[in-house]
């Protein structure tokens, strides 16, 4: 008896909370719709994040009428920081990166996008948003770009080494060019010496300073000025990453001039 009289008590409370109007995500996301519909229209990829609703990135600012006054509604935290709450935080962390500059929506839709991985273009689109496609788009464009586009050297998010490459600058190249490692590069030097593409400073990115001679304190010489340290010679001492008016990419005409005075 006791059990029956349990069960129509509570019987009772369920019919008696039906009467009342909650607020949902579908009567949030309804409201939301009436004006920004193309949110949830079909594309290649959408945010996942949608089906937390709306309220989960958005809300609205006390004091203030939505839609009349502007402001009305903001992020519940700031980007990058609202994007964290879903995506691992230590998997763009860094010494060179995008994501330095919390710049998220910069390259992605928020919401929906025709693109893979919510991108607001393809690649190398999206790329020239920020990049000035002029230098990308010379006669002589490095093949790789076609293939796999930018990320195909570079890091999307963060990295470790120099404008976000995804190796260091040496095994990256050779990762494709492993052959200019074995055969003679540029030219046979005297005595089957190879022409260095490391482990050597690049002598254009020295600055040359006078000194006396020590060993005619009368004369001066040409020595490398101790604190401008140069770069380290790689590739791209010779070659446009990207793209060129010269053939085999490089960066000028009569190359060799440009650390052998002659």
């Amino acid at each position: 008896m006791k059990l029956i009289k349990i069960f129509l008590f509570l019987t009772l409370i369920f019919f008696i909370l039906l009467q009342f109007k909650f607020p949902s995500y579908s009567a949030e996301e309804n409201a939301c719709m009436a004006c920004h519909g193309d949110v949830k229209k079909p594309a290649k990829s959408i945010h996942a994040a949608l089906e937390m609703g709306c309220s989960a990135c958005h809300k609205s600012v006390e004091g203030k009428s939505h839609p009349e006054q502007k402001g009305s509604i903001i992020l519940t935290k700031n980007i990058p920081g609202l994007c964290y709450g879903c995506h691992d935080e230590s998997k763009f962390r860094g010494t060179s990166g995008h994501t330095l500059l919390g710049m998220c929506t910069g390259c992605h839709n928020p919401h929906r996008s025709d693109s893979n991985k919510l991108l607001k273009s393809d690649q190398p689109g999206v790329c020239y948003d920020c990049h000035d496609k002029a230098k990308f788009t010379k006669k002589y464009v490095h093949k790789i770009i076609d293939v796999g586009g930018c990320s195909s050297c570079h890091a999307p998010h963060i990295s470790n080494h120099p404008s976000l490459l995804i190796n260091s600058e040496h095994e990256l190249c050779i990762s494709c060019h492993a052959a200019k490692l074995k055969l003679s590069h540029v030219i046979a030097l005297p005595g089957r010496k190879r022409h260095p593409i490391s482990g050597v400073k690049d002598p254009s990115t020295l600055k040359m300073i006078l000194v006396p001679d020590p060993k005619n304190p009368k004369k001066q010489v040409e020595v490398p000025d101790p604190n401008v340290p140069g770069k380290e010679m790689s590739c791209a001492s010779c070659h446009d990453p990207h793209s060129s008016d010269f053939t085999g990419l490089l960066t000028q005409a009569r190359i060799c001039t440009k650390c052998h005075k002659y």
